[in-house]
């Protein structure tokens, strides 16, 4: 029902570290853990303290995340303030590429590559690891008709939308008529 966050503060932005004594609750808690605590190697300045994490804030902004062990690549937005699963992965990036790479990210190109590239369980799906996501090859110049179709998508899931955004996702990457049937056909 909580998540217990007491980080060692940022010190790059002037956050100091969770005193735990203002928390005698929480304190009282993990006093009954204190053998483990104290010889954590990861900790922060005190054994309370988780060590040091400099994208802490990032767990609270609007992020693109998606679960790890899928059957399909189904990337979203988070809201602003969520939490996710540790299950889960999230990617923070400037607003201007996020709905460009929701795009390409949910596209049936991507659904080929990641099938091809990462590790399939079978029935179970395929293991869409943080580092098969970071490798993801992402064109560097943005359509603002994509742009648009995303969060017109976003809003309301238009299946003719999405054809179309699949094929706008498939010309940035320069793909014949015969690899973009393919790919569509068989993979989404």
């Amino acid at each position: 029902m909580y998540l217990i966050n007491t980080h060692n503060g940022i010190k790059s932005k002037n956050i100091p570290p969770v005193d735990i004594n203002e928390y005698p609750a929480i304190k009282k808690h993990l006093d009954k853990y204190w053998d483990k605590i104290s010889k954590r190697d990861d900790k922060g300045d005190t054994p309370y303290n988780l060590r040091n994490c400099i994208y802490t804030d990032l767990f609270l902004e609007q992020n693109i995340v998606w679960q790890r062990i899928t059957h399909q690549n189904t990337f979203c937005l988070s809201d602003k303030g969520f939490c996710i699963l540790d299950s889960m992965a999230f990617i923070n990036c400037d607003e201007t590429y996020k709905y460009l790479l929701l795009a390409v990210l949910n596209s049936s190109l991507m659904y080929f590559y990641f099938k091809k590239v990462t590790t399939n369980y079978g029935e179970a799906g395929f293991r869409l690891s943080n580092q098969f996501v970071e490798m993801t090859p992402v064109p560097n110049h943005i359509s603002n008709e994509l742009n648009k179709f995303v969060k017109i998508v976003l809003s309301n899931a238009d299946n003719q939308l999405i054809k179309e955004i699949d094929l706008i996702v498939s010309e940035l990457y320069n793909l014949s008529k015969y690899e973009k049937e393919y790919i569509i056909k068989n993979y989404k």
